[in-house]
């Protein structure tokens, strides 16, 4: 068990470090995904992360996830993303850049629930052990498919040029969970299919090496890629609120080079909504045996 929990601090010090690059991103960054862990039925979770944008860190993002499970091995995502960044760009300019994307998604999960073994009764009837499982450790494999609609904006300071790009995305993403005593990892993989709408324009004034830029997503567009990315939740695995961060990734366009930012990164918290419900059904049918004794 140690040497797992070791294994995930690692694998986080590595990631953040290999995070670290510039924040700057032009048209694309990626999100989290759908990493609401669904475990069972009725299950209903929320969650919200930011980021500032410190120094040279992949920040100055807000995310907003709601999961539910109506049905056994049936999960429904939906989210929110916005991530925003002002810098001085290749050519000596400065500009902001601004993205916001809504994400939904529907697909399925199983979750396999560890067991916990146990052992009683005295030396001289012999010892019985049985297993049993523990509240909300295990394993979980889910994938999911998705569609995503936004915009990035490149708002340059100087020239006054604008360039606004709306995109829809479609992509289809596998998970793999790990719940232990009080930390958990998630991580996710999606093949994404990027689309650069009709409605993008360009206008203002805007150099000609800015305008062969659109130009070039223009003629190569839809983009396909790969993105992931992992979380590490802090907290025990059946808790009402957990500590998380993420750290997502965008990886392989080809041989057609397009501006993104490589990687995002995001602290946040995650609510378990029925599991608060039903521990507050528990208290009350506990305070009403006592007022009938």
């Amino acid at each position: 068990m140690k040497s797992i929990k070791f294994s995930l601090y690692l694998f986080v010090i590595v990631l953040f470090f290999a995070s670290c690059g510039s924040a700057s991103h032009h048209f694309y960054a990626t999100d989290e995904g759908n990493l609401l862990a669904l475990r069972e039925e009725k299950d209903l979770k929320v969650s919200g992360g930011y980021t500032p944008h410190l120094n040279s860190l992949p920040g100055n993002n807000i995310s907003a996830q709601v999961g539910y499970s109506p049905i056994k091995h049936l999960g429904i995502h939906g989210s929110f993303f916005r991530i925003r960044n002002s810098f001085t760009g290749a050519e000596g300019i400065d500009k902001n850049v601004y993205q916001y994307n809504f994400n939904g998604a529907v697909g399925g999960y199983y979750f396999k629930s560890a067991k916990a073994k146990e052992i009683f009764g005295d030396e001289e009837e012999g010892l019985t052990s049985f297993e049993s499982a523990t509240e909300g450790k295990g394993l979980l494999f889910d994938g999911y498919v998705g569609y995503s609609r936004g915009a990035v904006n490149n708002f340059y300071f100087g020239e006054t040029g604008k360039v606004e790009l709306d995109f829809q995305k479609i992509y289809l993403q596998g998970g793999f969970h790990i719940f232990l005593d009080k930390v958990g990892a998630s991580f996710t993989l999606r093949g994404t299919q990027l689309s650069y709408l009709d409605s993008s324009k360009a206008y203002g004034r805007l150099s000609a090496s800015q305008l062969r830029k659109v130009e070039i997503i223009e003629e190569n567009n839809p983009f396909f890629f790969l993105e992931s990315a992992l979380k590490i939740s802090i907290g025990k695995p059946a808790a009402p609120i957990r500590g998380y961060l993420t750290l997502a990734g965008v990886y392989d366009f080809g041989d057609v080079f397009l501006e993104v930012q490589p990687s995002t990164m995001q602290f946040g918290v995650t609510a378990d909504i029925n599991y608060l419900f039903s521990k507050n059904d528990k208290t009350k049918k506990k305070s009403s045996k006592k007022k009938r004794k």
